[in-house]
């Protein structure tokens, strides 16, 4: 017999929006439930003003809208949306919760997320001539409420929704399901998830060649290309260029001979100086909120890896004591000029500063268990880089005595003869983890930055060629303008460039 759900279960979504907003919002996935094959029939209770959804599994469910009860304490035209399963079988809640937390995002609140990126918004008053129109676009980018103002943009630029595919890379972001719901539900546009990478790749491939167009492919963190070259090398000709936002994606194709040219806004001037702190201050911001009732100042720290260096000095003005650990003897060299405690041998530094807590900004096994015996108890280890490749998580599981799930909070380690650690969001990036990482307007430049990749690629520019043309990238987005309209936006108030 399938197991019955012992209690109500519920869902709930906040969203900002006008009342009749929030109404047809509702209805609309009161209507989306009906259409489902898991539900047998839904009906509008008049006595509970509620959605009623009797179940094809012979269950029932319900969906609310409900406001706060105290007006002053929620945001400006908050309101919620409630998805209650009252009774049935678990997998029939599972299917009901699945269309549930599909909820695009309301007009109000794409409204205000144009407001917070003014760069990737206007990119179509920058090219009227639609650029983009003649080609389609594979993006696996952060699914964030940023990432649908550049989509927003892209299409504006010219591209064809029907010749659009987002892979979901199905990391636990604070709106990842409300973001493939306004991909699909709002534009019509293909979503694939991560694990079915290669099928979404070659259906994209397919739908967008039988329109007789090429692909761009917008990617943050390597996901694409190396699948086309190693496993559809045949299929790397319908792709005219890669725009690569993260230096972990950069290192993914470093090993192939790159057939089309890629614009590494990655490794760019503009990526490099702009974005690195607001990283740090996203991974430890995130970290610190996942444990409140820890004490931080005065504990020792290590840091891990390239990115590495403004983490370090976010920590140390938490008052950390801070040690950093780097294969690159150059940026060793600096974080030891710079008052940081350094070593050649990650073991000794490890043994001798003894940290509470550990962040990794290498991206591939920087720490594991030879090292993870020599913290001291009750020890944390931070991830900033993307999935879970940072930490040698298999080593440790096989090293500990108990592996328990801790939820949200991540995964703990009882080290057979070392401390206990805890593995912050499992060891996915700390930066991602239910929240929204960035603030939109310090992503903006960024996202408006891989906008004019796509456009420079598409145009031909004759300074791209195949591989990697960092040189090129940075003189394209100086000759964008878009870091002059940041300047003018973020600089100084009177335009005199003085502060």
């Amino acid at each position: 017999m399938p197991a019955s759900v012992k209690h109500p279960l519920v869902h709930a979504v906040d969203v900002v929006a006008s009342t009749e907003e929030a109404r047809h919002l509702t209805a609309d996935l009161a209507a989306r439930l009906e259409a489902s094959p898991d539900v047998r029939s839904v009906q509008w209770d008049e006595v509970s003003a509620s959605w009623l959804c009797t179940l094809a599994a012979g269950g029932r469910g319900r969906v609310a809208l409900a406001i706060p009860a105290d007006a002053a304490a929620a945001a400006q035209q908050a309101h919620r949306v409630i998805a209650t399963f009252e009774r049935g079988v678990s997998a029939a809640a599972e299917a009901f919760f699945s269309v549930a937390r599909h909820l695009p995002f309301t007009a109000t609140e794409i409204a205000a997320a144009v407001c917070e990126l003014p760069l990737t918004s206007r990119l179509a008053e920058r090219w009227p001539d639609k650029p983009l129109a003649g080609v389609g676009v594979l993006l696996t980018i952060h699914h964030m409420r940023d990432f649908l103002v550049l989509v927003e943009s892209l299409l504006a630029l010219g591209v064809d929704p029907a010749h659009m595919t987002v892979i979901d890379k199905e990391y636990p972001y604070a709106h990842t399901h409300r973001v493939d719901a306004h991909l699909a539900h709002r534009h019509g546009i293909a979503v694939w998830r991560y694990r079915d990478l290669r099928e979404g790749i070659e259906e994209h491939i397919t739908r967008v060649s039988a329109a007789g167009k090429q692909s761009v492919v917008m990617d943050d963190g390597g996901y694409v290309m190396p699948v086309v070259l190693r496993e559809l090398p045949g299929q790397a000709s319908h792709f005219i260029g890669l725009v690569e936002q993260t230096t972990s994606g950069i290192r993914k194709v470093d090993g192939f001979d790159l057939p089309l040219p890629l614009f590494s806004v990655a490794e760019s001037n503009m990526k490099g100086m702009i974005e690195s702190y607001g990283i740090a201050d996203a991974a430890v911001r995130n970290t610190l909120q996942l444990l409140p009732d820890e004490k931080f100042e005065g504990q020792a720290a290590l840091v891990l890896g390239r990115i590495g260096h403004e983490v370090a000095r976010v920590l140390a003005s938490r008052r950390m004591r801070v040690a950093v650990f780097d294969s690159d003897i150059t940026r060793l060299v600096a974080a030891h000029e710079e008052g940081f405690l350094t070593g050649r041998s990650l073991e000794d530094l490890v043994e001798s500063h003894r940290p509470r807590l550990v962040i990794g900004c290498v991206g591939s096994r920087s720490f594991g268990l030879a090292q993870a015996r020599l913290l001291p108890p009750r020890s944390f280890l931070v991830s900033t880089t993307s999935r879970n490749y940072e930490f040698a998580l298999d080593e440790l599981r096989d090293g500990s005595t108990t592996v328990t799930d801790r939820g949200v909070l991540g995964t703990s380690y009882q080290l057979a003869d070392g401390p206990d650690v805890l593995v912050l969001g499992h060891g996915m990036p700390i930066n991602f983890h239910y929240a929204e990482s960035l603030s939109n307007r310090y992503a903006d430049l960024v996202l408006a930055g891989l906008a004019v990749g796509a456009v420079a690629l598409v145009r031909g520019d004759e300074r791209l060629r195949p591989g990697h043309n960092l040189a090129a990238t940075n003189q394209l987005l100086a000759e964008s303008g878009i870091v002059d309209d940041y300047y003018r936006l973020y600089g100084p108030a009177t335009g005199s460039g003085r502060g």
